[in-house]
């Protein structure tokens, strides 16, 4: 009997060993929890849910012009009963008035009185296999 106690532990020792060596390679998140979109520009959903928000930025704007994605700074996804984007960009004011078919051909102002650049983190759930999109929030500062 004393043996097994010894097997035990020392198979816990190496369970324990073995955990931490393999520890600094891959380790999946928990289920359910926000990833990171490494490759923000080449996700095909993530970019239908970023322009999504921009043209319900622009339809809930006041200003005459359209603005449009300058840059991402980051970007997740979160696996729910769809997919949760929880995406942050700046934002720049375009020449281009309201309503604006294209906003990637649309150059961004160049004056100081008329450029406008904002940092905006909007959140958008999707359910793909059901063609449906929702704004969940769009804070800008």
């Amino acid at each position: 009997m004393a043996g097994s106690g010894v097997s035990v532990t020392l198979l816990a020792a190496a369970l324990l060993f073995a955990g931490a060596v393999l520890g600094g390679e891959y380790r999946p998140g928990l289920l359910g929890a926000p990833t990171n979109i490494e490759d923000a520009d080449n996700d095909e959903g993530l970019q239908r849910a970023l322009q999504f928000a921009m043209v319900e930025y622009n339809r809930a704007s006041n200003d005459m012009y359209s603005s449009r994605v300058v840059r991402i700074i980051s970007a997740q996804k979160q696996l729910v009963s769809g997919i949760k984007y929880i995406i942050k960009v700046e934002i720049g004011r375009t020449t281009c008035p309201k309503p604006a078919a294209d906003l990637q051909s649309c150059a961004l102002h160049e004056e100081p009185e008329m450029a406008k650049r904002d940092i905006c983190t909007f959140s958008v759930y999707s359910i793909p296999w059901q063609n449906q999109m929702k704004l969940l929030k769009s804070r800008c500062q």
